[in-house]
């Protein structure tokens, strides 16, 4: 049977959920734009988290930087101008937390958690609503700041946003019981990996008994083995080699950001600043 593609309405709902306990969850709605669905709900967050978040302090400037040298390394950084690190630390991005995954069990749709990207740099509160819907989810994490529900159609063909109604959260809503069975199905899945995992570990330590091994490996999945090879050429100063390596990461693997990010930095030292403005909005 074929999945059925939900028509795209013009205007769609969305939640807004707010750090401060003293300010409602409030119903908002966004227009969406033809060919800019995806940007028609992360632009307006991201001028959000802007404005909510403040000026970030010169301790938190510094912070936010540290975590670019962990992310491209340290030689990689010391190669951009002041104007491009003062871009990338300007740049404000949108942190996608799947609550309920698109996948063929919930018939592609998805509800996701949006929050600030950089609200743990920021200092922001926490959020203890955010944190108890995530928690219903089988998502046990600390959301930090204001942060948004929101809902959408995605079988990699077809991207579609969908109404999410304020009625809509609460533990009881069909789609938090949806989520919760997805995250117990995980840890399922988990255990027996674990299982698996043990296995291996303790056929590792017979063959110790009898030889050590000569190399140590470091097994990476095909999307961590092109974010490696796309900061090798980020730091022997192949900018647009290394953004096709995360571009072909970030394929593989949507949901790795850190090659987002690392993309975002490689199109800031091509001087694309609008292309990596856009990357971390993805």
């Amino acid at each position: 049977m074929g999945v059925t593609i939900p028509p795209q309405a013009k205007r769609v709902r969305y939640v807004y959920i707010p750090a401060d306990l003293h300010e409602d969850v409030q119903e908002r709605e966004i227009e969406v734009e033809e060919g800019r669905e995806v940007e028609s709900l992360l632009d307006p967050l991201k001028e959000h988290f802007r404005a909510a978040g403040g000026v970030k302090t010169a301790s938190q400037r510094e912070a936010h930087r540290q975590q670019l040298v962990s992310q491209v390394g340290a030689e990689a950084v010391t190669k951009l101008s002041d104007d491009m690190m003062s871009a990338a630390l300007d740049m404000q991005m949108v942190e996608t937390l799947p609550m309920l995954v698109n996948n063929a069990s919930s018939g592609y749709v998805a509800v996701n958690l949006y929050c600030d990207d950089q609200a743990q740099i920021k200092e922001l509160p926490g959020n203890v609503r955010a944190s108890q819907i995530a928690d219903c989810c089988g998502r046990t994490m600390q959301i930090r700041g204001d942060a948004f529900l929101a809902r959408l159609f995605d079988n990699d063909d077809a991207f579609v946003r969908m109404d999410l109604t304020l009625g809509e959260v609460s533990s009881s809503a069909p789609w938090v019981a949806a989520a919760a069975a997805q995250a117990a199905a995980r840890m399922r899945e988990g255990d027996r990996a674990a299982d698996f995992m043990a296995s291996l570990q303790r056929q590792r330590q017979q063959q110790q008994q009898q030889a050590k091994p000569t190399t140590t490996v470091r097994e990476v999945s095909p999307a961590e083995a092109e974010k490696d090879a796309g900061n090798a050429a980020f730091k022997a100063g192949d900018w647009a080699g290394a953004v096709d390596r995360y571009a072909a990461a970030m394929q593989l693997d949507p949901k790795l950001t850190a090659a987002a990010n690392n993309r975002a930095m490689a199109l800031l030292r091509l001087g694309r600043h609008a292309e990596a403005e856009e990357d971390c909005s993805t």
